[in-house]
C-alpha cells in the first residue's frame, strides 16, 4: 500500500530553516554502484596534507561537501552539535553491515561507532570545543596497552552539553596524535591523522559519540549528532512488529523517487536497546543520515506482505518514520513526546 504522509510541522521547520541558512552546492554523491562497504577503490576523496599543515582547517572550500554550521538544533529533539571529523569531497554511505548497532560476526563485536574511510595520513579534526581526556594507546585495556583494539586513540570531553549530559567523542585507529591529555581544542582543529593501529582491516577513522548519564558513558549513534550536508536530512525511527516489539537486525529499503538510488538499512542489534545506547528522546532502532531532501519509497517485507509508503524527507532536521506491524510505514512522534515539542 502506498501512503502519502503529511509532515506539516517538519515542513514548517524546513521552510524557516531555508530562510535562516544560506544555500550551498553539495558535490556529487556516489553512484548507485557504490552500495557496499567502502573499499580502497571506491572510497571518497578526503582532505590530505603534510604534517606541517595548519592546526585548523576550514570546510568552506568549494572542494568539500558543505554542511550546516554547528551547533544546529532547529527543532526541540534535534541535536546536530558536532562537526565532521574528516572533510570529504563526496558524500558516501557505508553498507548496513558496517553501521552503528550492527553485530560484526567476523570480529564478534557490536559496532558502537561510525567508520569513516580515508587514506593513511588524512587529518582528523575535533568535532567541537573541549578538553582532551585521553590520548595514546589503551583506551579499552588501560593506558599504554599497544594491543588495545582501538589502537592509538583520542577522547575529548566537550564544553557543550545536551539536556544536561556531558558529551564525549572518540577518534581511533590513528597513525599519530597531535594533542595530549589536558590540551584544550577547538572545532576543526587537527588532533591527529588516520592510521591502521589497533584491530582494523584497513585505514579508517573509528568515530564514537558518548554521553555521560548516571556516571556511565553511553554510546550514541553519531549520525544523530553530526551536522548533515546542506539540503540533506536524517531519517530515524522504530521498526516494530504488530505487538509493539522492536524488530532487531531487520532490513528494509529506501529508494529515492527522483534518482532511483536505494539504501539498505538494518535495525540495531538488541544489545543497543538493552544497554540504552539509543537516543533517550528518539528511542530509535535505525538511523540513516545525509539523505538528499525529497520523496522516498520505504519498502519492507513483513509476515509475507510487502509494505511500501512514499514519504517526504525534509532537509536540516530529523525525519521520524516508524514501521508499525500491519499498519506499515508512517510518520510518528517519538515515544512519550507530543506534537507541541516543536513549539517548546
Amino acid at each position: 500500500m502506498i501512503r502519502k504522509i503529511n509532515l506539516t510541522m517538519q515542513m514548517l521547520a524546513a521552510i524557516l530553516l531555508s530562510v535562516i541558512l544560506t544555500g550551498a552546492v553539495v558535490t556529487s554523491a556516489f553512484s548507485q554502484s557504490s552500495l557496499g562497504h567502502v573499499s580502497d577503490s571506491t572510497k571518497p576523496s578526503a582532505l590530505i596534507g603534510s604534517s606541517s599543515d595548519q592546526n585548523q582547517i576550514s570546510s568552506a572550500s568549494p572542494n568539500y561537501v558543505v554542511r550546516y554550521d554547528t551547533p544546529l538544533a532547529f527543532t526541540h529533539q534535534d541535536h546536530f552539535l558536532l562537526a565532521q571529523p574528516i572533510l570529504y569531497e563526496n558524500l558516501f554511505w557505508t553498507s548496513a553491515d558496517y553501521r552503528y548497532g550492527y553485530f560484526v560476526k567476523e570480529f564478534g563485536t557490536l559496532h558502537r561507532g561510525l567508520d569513516l574511510p580515508a587514506i593513511e595520513g588524512t587529518p582528523v579534526l575535533a568535532s567541537a570545543d573541549g578538553e582532551v581526556v585521553f590520548s595514546g594507546y589503551g583506551l579499552v585495556y588501560g593506558p599504554g596497552a599497544k594491543n588495545d583494539p582501538y589502537g592509538l586513540s583520542i577522547k575529548i570531553r566537550h564544553t557543550l552539553k545536551h539536556d544536561g549530559h556531558t558529551i564525549y567523542t572518540v577518534y581511533s585507529h590513528l597513525e599519530y596524535t597531535k594533542v595530549k591529555v589536558g590540551d584544550r581544542v577547538e572545532t576543526g582543529q587537527i588532533i591527529g591523522r588516520v592510521g591502521m593501529t589497533g584491530k582494523t582491516s584497513g585505514p579508517h577513522l573509528h568515530y564514537e559519540v558518548r554521553i555521560l548519564e548516571n556516571g556511565c558513558q553511553l554510546h550514541q549513534n553519531p549520525e544523530l549528532w553530526l551536522a548533515p550536508a546542506v539540503d540533506h536530512g536524517i531519517v530515524t525511527g522504530r521498526i516494530i512488529n504488530r505487538y509493539g516489539y522492536l524488530l532487531n537486525g531487520w532490513k528494509f529499503i529506501l529508494t529515492s523517487q527522483e534518482t532511483g538510488r536505494y539504501w539498505v538499512i538494518s535495525t540495531y542489534d538488541p544489545d543497543i536497546i538493552s544497554y540504552h545506547e539509543n537516543d533517550p528522546y528518539f528511542q530509535e532502532n535505525y538511523v540513516l543520515s545525509d539523505l538528499p531532501a525529497g520523496a522516498y519509497e520505504f519498502a519492507m517485507w513483513y509476515n509475507g506482505v510487502h509494505y511500501t509508503s512514499i514519504i517526504e524527507i525534509l532537509p536540516g532536521t530529523v525525519n521520524y518514520i516508524n514501521f508499525n506491524g500491519t499498519r506499515g510505514f508512517e510518520t510518528s512522534d517519538p515515544p512519550g513526546s507530543t506534537e507541541t515539542d516543536f513549539l517548546n
